[in-house]
């Protein structure tokens, strides 16, 4: 990702405003806070986006936005809370390259759902403006409770809390207490930035000792053996939610809905696809090694594929032809192979869902045929169908869901929305559950 941080010039800038600010104060004058104008549109409320905004929610804690074709103009950027407009700041980039701003908001216990725009007003005059949604995790999964298993009694034992979104500013509960008592709860500080926090306590009673870590509605829970042999703790199954930006928000919705039965460890590469190089092949094989799977969701394909590919005698195929849908399924059945660990995992693979637009559409109908083909007699691999599940093959913005019309794609044209996204979430959970 577009990630620079030059220390030097931040310290350097602190420096200059404290320097000017201490002269205001000499000179006996007060400082007057500019206040930003108004935008010319409300990027909150926009029938339809000109150019595409992008956050991005793979780095843990935080989300990066991502304005693109601003052509060298300066870029305002807003988050939507409700019908308030919330600047986060503005940036400018080479007219070639996307406006990023960096580290734009951390996540939130309270607010899963972000919602932002963004302004820009290019150099023949025009407005151009983007909004797009993310769903960030809640709070269910993002604490791990480190306890001994058993100790000895009248020992003297730590717990740990580790924040795993890396962001601190939190004051959580921790419980502690035999079973036979009420749990005796402190607030344990997390300053911002601290990722670790941890209480001692002295187990003077034999029995189990209940540890309890509370937050809002969250409620972690672990025990320690005091005096008493513990079975060793299973850990749960591992699903890996893969893909390209397609995968933001549903890999966040499947956690919740598979709860603290299968544990979800999202890794979304936002532009990658299948056919630009052999970077999936390679990094499948990474993952695997790393985290060995049971379960592999993947969505790719939606935004970032679509170029030629080399064939097998060094042919380049261009798309969108059958001689690159047979390329292209050869690529994606090497890929599934990989996660299928030999019989040891299943793969649960989603189509893209239906673009707005034709160009992209040809790509996607092709990726779509190339994805069933390649999954033809692997025993353990389930296509999703996203693009049939929205819109019946056809580009919908609103469906119907449970009997209510229902929003479900971002303004872009290309992405599920945060509605979109939950309800993908379910039928993969639904998937992973019936095996």
């Amino acid at each position: 990702m577009w990630r620079t941080t030059d220390v030097r010039l931040r310290k350097a800038t602190s420096w200059r405003a404290l320097l000017a600010a201490t002269l205001v104060a000499a000179c006996g004058g007060v400082a007057q806070a500019a206040v930003p104008a108004p935008p010319p549109v409300d990027p909150c409320d926009t029938p339809e986006d000109t150019n595409y905004l992008v956050a991005d929610a793979t780095a843990a804690g935080v989300i990066d936005l991502i304005f693109f074709n601003a052509t060298g103009a300066r870029v305002v950027f807003y988050e939507c809370v409700g019908s308030e407009l919330r600047r986060l700041g503005a940036r400018r980039a080479e007219p070639r390259s996307p406006t990023v701003l960096e580290d734009a908001v951390p996540w939130s216990c309270d607010r899963a759902t972000r919602r932002f725009g963004a302004v820009a007003t290019l150099p023949d005059g025009k407005i151009a403006v983007g909004s797009y949604s993310v769903r960030t995790p809640s709070c269910a999964n993002r604490f791990e409770l480190d306890a001994p298993p058993s100790v000895k009694p009248g020992a003297r034992t730590r717990v740990r809390v580790i924040d795993r979104w890396g962001i601190g500013d939190v004051r959580p509960e921790l419980c502690i207490g035999p079973k036979s008592d009420p749990p005796r709860c402190r607030v344990l500080e997390f300053p911002r930035a601290v990722t670790v926090a941890s209480r001692r306590f002295r187990a003077s009673e034999r029995g189990r000792w209940r540890v309890e870590l509370r937050m809002h509605r969250v409620r972690l829970r672990t025990a320690v053996a005091v005096g008493e042999h513990s079975a060793p703790r299973k850990k749960p199954p591992i699903v890996l939610a893969t893909g390209d930006s397609t995968m933001q928000g549903i890999d966040n919705f499947l956690a919740d809905e598979l709860g603290r039965d299968m544990l979800v460890r999202s890794d979304a590469r936002p532009g990658s696809g299948i056919s630009r190089t052999m970077y999936w092949h390679y990094h499948a094989i990474s993952q695997t090694k790393k985290y060995r799977q049971r379960v592999t969701v993947m969505s790719v394909g939606a935004a970032s594929d679509g170029l030629p590919i080399q064939g097998a005698l060094g042919v380049l195929r261009t798309c969108c032809d059958e001689p690159w849908i047979q390329a292209y399924a050869l690529r994606v059945r090497a890929i599934m192979q990989t996660y299928l660990r030999r019989g040891r995992a299943r793969v649960v693979w989603l189509t893209p869902p239906e673009p707005r637009y034709a160009p992209r559409a040809a790509i996607t109908h092709a990726v779509n045929i190339a994805v069933e083909r390649a999954a033809r007699g692997l025993a353990g691999v389930k296509v999703i169908r996203i693009d049939l599940m929205f819109g019946g093959g056809q580009y919908q913005d609103v469906m119907r869901y449970r009997g209510v019309e229902t929003r479900v794609r971002e303004p872009d044209g290309v992405h599920l929305n945060v509605n979109g996204t939950a309800i993908a979430a379910k039928a993969v959970a639904d998937a992973i559950r019936a095996g």
